[in-house]
């Protein structure tokens, strides 16, 4: 993206209108468009973007267009402001002009003409926007030059009337500062002499005319005391009206009142250089060719505290150095001077001044050609070396700070990405020296393969912050967090990056979201866990509900025992249960209310509780209500111990429990009843099977001989797709029967230790039929001689249901890639396809019985049973069993865990 485009934020809640404008200003190659539908979003992307013009919509929710424009105003001065809008009503655009927008663009017609408009607009704004702005610039410029060089300055408006008298015109005629603001409208005519008013005026006519290119005059304006200063007046109009009548006329103002002065002692005197050597700020001496002093100014008196009389006749070293010296100071520019003959300068400390002067000594020559008198001027630069001196300290301070930062910092060219300068923590990140990495191009460390996508310089970003990789010299690669910002360097555009390592940050990171991963793989196995147990549950969760009701519902007696056993406080509950109110029983032993045969079991406990300082005590204990019936009490109580560590009491809480016990009971009843179902459940499902298998077995044994007789095409077809029913549902039969029989075992028999490789290639040609069919390459990396102990006949249905998976889902001359090898304690089986994958909303259901899927991947004989199996088989030998997929048509990966029977080896 070109850097001139301009950058132009439209905001409208009529997102077609958006994507319009964006679509056709951009499409000109002169715009580069951001939009959003709301002004107040607007306002938080100008906070941290810039752009040359803004184009607001009028009627927006929350903030319509003139309250946007306010806040821009606010926020940002004077930005181009284009409102665009279907508002065409007269006090919408005095609304609009009143806040200071621009322009004002109605919507409708032509799309191309509208948005041809709104371009001409923008561009014509910001036009107006840069020649303002520069023209502001360049006038604070020349005020500021003039009121550094102490010019005076003034600039009238004949149109308006408003005339600017800059504050050193009105302290050159001697107002104070405070003053200055209370003098507003004057007469130029009160300021001049009445001798030199008609002459200004003459002067004055003389420039309208076209006779001079320039007013100008010396002229004597008058003092706030009453008195007269001479100043030079010089003016230009710069600005005419359509009629060729001046509208802006502007000039300067020099005192030249010392310069009158001058002439005048010089025309008495006859002595220019005179007045000139005494006025000039630089202490100057006037020396002959023996460093005597002939002569000296009065800066050169004010510098030194001393009269003239006393400086003439001394030696220049004498004043200036060491008053002791009995000759020049080495380094002397005089002694150069007299062997060059021309005027020489030197930098020199003047230890008696304690301070540092350019010297410059010139020659003046007699008749003869010889040197007779010598002009010493010296110039103070003590602050000028101070300024110097801390500069360098300053430039010491920042390379120190360079080198020393542990952050890596680069200086990139921002045109070419050359890289100029690296601090030592870079280079050591990067791996190279300092020579070998400058003027490599920033790419090639910082960003890799990101060339042409440089934010700041490609994207127009005002900073970059953000992650991003370095690549060290060996190729490695770090991952960094990088923060890029433009400055100028030497009237070069730079960029300056700087950059930390974010290795651990990013690894400790990894680490945190594998542990929440992990976790979430709990949750969602538990969460499985508890789904499957719902369904078996549900008469038990009526049960559960209807007591936890009545738990609610019924709210516990709380109370206090003294250490003897005896009611110290009983809350009001105690009624609802006992039938006592508080006050019939404090006072009272707890016993009392026992069951006589169950209160030494009661005291025998308080008196543990006295003895051993135990935590809860919790029991149950037999009870009489007050009506005299019979109830049951769960107590629970702690002890009470004051400071000292002694047991001052007991303080409990008892829940009429006589209900709870019932249901409980109640409820072990229902538990033993769906124990039942579930094995009834598992016997229905085995004869289920059995009654299937018995008629399909012979009905399978008779399919050849069917097919024998039948030549008709229609009728063979027809015969097989029955075939293949009665295959399908022999098969569902065995399914069932192999998941039931799993159901009702916690362990399998014959155990033996197989090689892992034969009962792999075992299930490859169990398949092989169905890959060549398909043309499946199937590729086995499994390593002989890893043995396990299995059930063979259970583990090979494990592993020939999952490469027929792996086959049957795979695409044509598509690839299944088998792993065997051993990882920490456990045998790892890996089966990888590059099918039709799994969807991850079903990668936890897979294992699910007579979950089959979606539609995309359902198989049409697929029972729902072969994954359930699969798992149980492989947890009954002590394993586990995990699927991957990274989505539909991305593969999967089914992978089998089995304990190493090799661990001591």
């Amino acid at each position: 993206m070109s850097r001139n485009l301009l950058r132009v934020l439209y905001v409208d809640d009529e997102t077609v209108l958006l994507d319009l404008a964006k679509m056709f200003l951009e499409r000109t190659l002169e715009f580069s468009v951001d939009v959003t539908e709301s002004a107040v979003d607007a306002l938080e992307i100008l906070s941290r973007k810039k752009f040359d013009a803004i184009v607001s919509d009028y009627q927006m929710p929350v903030m319509n267009g003139i309250e946007f424009l306010i806040h821009v105003r606010e926020k940002l001065g004077n930005i181009p402001f284009i409102l665009f809008t279907g508002k065409g009503r007269e006090e919408v655009v005095i609304k609009a002009i009143d806040s200071g927008v621009d322009f004002y663009l109605q919507k409708g017609g032509d799309a191309k003409s509208q948005f041809a408009e709104l371009a001409h607009k923008i561009k014509k704004s910001v036009e107006q926007n840069i020649a303002i702005k520069t023209l502001e610039e360049n006038e604070n410029r020349m005020r500021l030059i003039l009121d550094g060089a102490k010019e005076g300055h003034w600039d009238v408006n004949f149109q308006s009337g408003e005339i600017y008298i800059s504050p050193r015109v009105w302290e050159m005629l001697g107002y104070l500062h405070e003053e200055m603001h209370k003098i507003r409208k004057f007469n130029w005519k009160t300021l001049v002499h009445p001798d030199e008013i008609q002459m200004a005026e003459e002067k004055l006519q003389e420039y309208y005319s076209g006779k001079h290119d320039f007013f100008s005059m010396e002229l004597r304006l008058s003092t706030k005391n009453g008195g007269w200063k001479w100043a030079f007046v010089r003016g230009k109009v710069v600005e005419y009206d359509n009629d060729n009548n001046p509208v802006r006329f502007v000039g300067t103002v020099t005192d030249i009142s010392e310069q009158k002065k001058a002439e005048a002692e010089l025309q008495l005197v006859k002595k220019d250089w005179e007045a000139i050597f005494r006025a000039i700020g630089n202490p100057i001496c006037i020396l002959d060719p023996k460093h005597t002093i002939i002569d000296a100014n009065d800066a050169v008196l004010s510098l030194t505290g001393r009269p003239l009389n006393e400086i003439i006749g001394l030696k220049c070293w004498n004043l200036f150095h060491d008053p002791k010296a009995s000759s020049f100071a080495p380094g002397c520019p005089m002694e150069t001077m007299k062997k060059s003959g021309r005027t020489e300068s030197a930098v020199m400390k003047v230890e008696a001044m304690d301070r540092i002067f350019i010297v410059s000594c010139t020659p003046v020559f007699n008749d003869d050609g010889n040197i007779a008198r010598i002009i010493h001027i010296s110039t103070d630069i003590t602050e000028n070396q101070k300024l110097e001196q801390d500069l360098k300290e300053n430039r010491d301070y920042l390379d120190q700070i360079f080198s020393s930062v542990k952050e890596g910092i680069v200086i990139v060219d921002a045109n070419t990405h050359e890289i100029l300068d690296v601090n030592p923590a870079a280079a050591l990140m990067i791996g190279a020296k300092k020579e070998e990495i400058i003027h490599q191009v920033c790419h090639n460390f910082i960003c890799p393969n990101e060339k042409g996508k440089c934010p700041i310089t490609d994207l127009n970003e005002a900073d970059d912050d953000a992650e991003r990789e370095l690549c060290t010299v060996n190729g490695n690669r770090i991952p960094i967090i990088k923060y890029v910002v433009p400055f100028t360097h030497k009237g070069r555009e730079c960029l300056l990056e700087t950059f930390i390592d974010n290795s651990e940050r990013k690894k400790t990171l990894d680490e945190l979201i594998a542990a929440y991963e992990r976790i979430k793989e709990s949750e969602e196995e538990l969460r499985a866990q508890y789904q499957e147990l719902t369904v078996l549950k549900n008469s038990l969760e009526d049960n559960e509900r209807k007591l936890r009701a009545i738990i609610e519902t019924t709210p516990d007696v709380i109370w206090d025992l003294s250490p003897d056993g005896t009611f110290t406080y009983l809350s009001p509950q105690s009624y609802d249960i006992l039938g006592y109110r508080p006050e019939e029983k404090i006072g009272s032993k707890l016993v009392d209310l026992v069951k006589p045969e169950h209160r030494e079991e009661v005291i025998e406990v308080i008196k543990k509780g006295m003895l051993g300082r135990t935590g809860l005590l919790t029991f149950d204990i037999p009870c009489i209500h007050k009506d005299g019936r019979e109830i049951i009490l769960n107590i629970r109580s702690s002890p009470l111990i004051d400071d000292d560590n002694n047991i001052i009491g007991f303080r409990g809480v008892s829940q009429d429990v006589t209900e709870k016990e019932k249901i409980l009971s109640d409820l072990r009843e229902q538990k033993y009843q769906s124990e039942l179902l579930i094995e009834q459940k598992d016997i229905f499902l085995n004869q289920l099977a059995h009654d299937l298998r018995t008629p399909l077995t012979p009905i399978i044994g008779m399919g050849p001989l069917l097919l024998q007789g039948i030549t008709d095409p229609d009728a063979r077809e027809l015969v097989e797709i029955f075939l293949k029913s009665v295959e399908y549902l022999h098969k569902l039969a065995e399914d069932i029967l192999m998941y039931a029989d799993l159901n009702r075992t916690w362990t399998l028999d014959s155990f033996e230790n197989y090689d892992m490789s034969d009962l792999i290639s075992d299930a490859i040609d169990a398949n092989l039929y169905l890959a060549e069919q398909k043309e499946v390459f199937i590729e086995n990396a499994a390593l002989p001689g890893i043995m396990a102990r299995v059930s063979k006949p259970y583990a090979r249905v494990v592993f020939r249901n999952l490469i027929n998976n792996a086959v049957k889902y795979s695409p044509p001359k598509g690839k299944v890639s088998i792993k065997v090898y051993l990882s920490g304690q456990n045998i790892v089986v890996s089966i990888s396809d590059e099918g039709i994958g799994i969807p991850p909303e079903s990668i936890d259901k897979i294992w699910n019985e007579l979950f089959i899927g979606s539609s995309s991947r359902m198989d049409p004989f697929s029972k729902g049973f072969g994954l359930p199996i699969v798992k149980k088989i492989v947890e009954l030998h002590d394993g586990r069993i995990e699927a991957f997929s990274e989505g539909s048509m991305k593969g999967a990966t089914f992978t089998v865990y089995l304990p190493r029977t090799d661990k001591d080896t």
